[in-house]
């Protein structure tokens, strides 16, 4: 079976998910004219907000039938207490580069709706998505919380800029099947070297991608506000 295959039998596996495809929608417009679909999930058991705003930038491509198998994570952000919005892309193309040039607008958008804080937002990203969120955010590392990167590597250090401390939480699969694993030490030692405070680990017996420890997570996003 192929790595394709694999992948694709996974996403099929998340959508079956029961419970984790309500989501609503919210279309921005760029100052292009051009759009980008996001989808948001509100806590539902945290007050009533504002919220703080997560983005969760998905795997692959990131068109819809990617970011719809990664609801899982964003719902189980938004349980705890994050409005979490996960971007469409709008050319079947990852957010790195110009793309992800336009997501700093996508948040400066959903910033203005009344659930959701204005401020600091969260980058999370699962595969190509944690990549570029970790791009994204080496920008403007003033505009972030943080960085969850899970997995993610640096795919190209001359797009990273000066991460000026901001925490970043980057975990990688112990048996992921592309070999990213075997990165983790250099990606740790990159963004250390481009100013981030880095909690890197492998995740045993972890594959691409894996269920998150959030023993480990919760006290870290704790630590962010």
């Amino acid at each position: 079976m192929t790595i394709m295959h694999l992948i694709r039998k996974f996403l099929l596996l998340l959508l079956l998910i029961p419970g984790l495809l309500h989501a609503t929608e919210e279309i921005v417009t760029l100052e292009d004219g051009s759009t980008i679909k996001v989808f948001l999930f509100y806590p539902e058991n945290d007050g009533e907000g504002p919220w703080p705003l997560t983005v969760l930038m998905s795997g692959g491509t990131a068109n819809e039938y990617i970011v719809r198998a990664q609801f899982w994570l964003g719902y189980e952000l938004a349980s705890r207490g994050w409005v979490i919005a996960v971007p469409v892309s709008p050319d079947d193309n990852s957010f790195f580069g110009s793309n992800g040039e336009k997501i700093p607008k996508v948040i400066e958008h959903l910033q203005r709706l009344p659930a959701i804080e204005d401020g600091k937002s969260l980058l999370v990203g699962v595969s190509n998505g944690g990549s570029s969120a970790l791009e994204i955010a080496s920008r403007n590392p003033e505009d972030y919380y943080g960085v969850v990167a899970v997995p993610g590597i640096i795919r190209n250090p001359s797009n990273i800029g000066n991460f000026h401390n901001l925490p970043v939480f980057l975990r990688i699969g112990e048996n992921d099947f592309l070999g990213w694993s075997r990165h983790l030490p250099k990606v740790e030692k990159e963004l250390t070297a481009a100013g981030a405070r880095v909690d890197a680990k492998l995740v045993p017996d972890g594959s691409h991608v894996f269920t998150i420890d959030w023993e480990e997570l919760q006290p870290w996003l704790d630590s962010l506000q």
